[in-house]
């Protein structure tokens, strides 16, 4: 019987994960993530209105509220990337009310947000620098599209430190729209890579 109970869990889709909804910790944050954006966008709530709730489902029984799975590999990278000391479940806690302060300031799903925003933000190429008698020779050379996600996150996470906020999540999300808008460090970091691989374009094609 024991047996047949953990086949049908292994068997069971994991493509979709529920939590309830309703409690006060989730009420405060995501009137934290209103009130983070309040003065910076011309849509966003105003402070002193209430804070609605986010679209729940009903299936008989409690309220449930769909939310990113686990395996997503995205989400999966950057909780890696702000992990520190190995304290995996508060990255994953800082993931979550990031993509909540997403949601808050856009009223878009933000997890398409976040996949555009590490788009906007990935190199197609970096430059090696290579030592040729008594000079510097760089070569540029494509990079790999898991190299290309890596260079965006790292680029999006240092960029976050510059910017306000009380919250690490907070920072990151305004990152991530700022780099949705156009108007954010890292899409001037990702031209001047871009630039200097065309000027030195000529040695890729030379064997240095």
């Amino acid at each position: 019987m024991l047996a047949s109970v953990r086949a049908a869990t292994r068997a069971a889709p994991r493509c979709i994960r529920t939590i309830s909804t309703g409690s006060a910790g989730d009420t405060k944050t995501f009137q934290d993530a209103y009130m983070a954006f309040g003065a910076s966008l011309p849509n966003a709530v105003a402070k002193t209105s209430p804070v609605p709730q986010p679209t729940l489902m009903t299936s008989g029984g409690p309220s449930i509220m769909d939310i990113p799975p686990a395996e997503d590999p995205l989400l999966n990278y950057f909780t890696s990337s702000i992990m520190q000391d190995g304290k995996r479940a508060r990255a994953a806690r800082i993931t979550s009310r990031m993509l909540l302060h997403i949601h808050a300031a856009t009223g878009a799903d933000p997890v398409p947000t976040l996949r555009e925003a590490v788009r906007l933000a990935s190199p197609a190429v970096k430059s090696l620098i290579h030592r040729v008698a008594s000079k510097n020779v760089a070569k540029p050379v494509a990079l790999g599209e898991k190299q290309r996600v890596r260079y965006a996150v790292q680029w999006i996470l240092k960029a976050s430190e510059k910017k306000a906020g009380r919250t690490i999540e907070e920072r990151l999300a305004k990152e991530i729209i700022g780099i949705t808008k156009g108007s954010s460090e890292v899409l001037k970091t990702k031209e001047e890579v871009h630039r200097f691989a065309m000027v030195n374009r000529g040695n890729a094609r030379s064997r240095v």
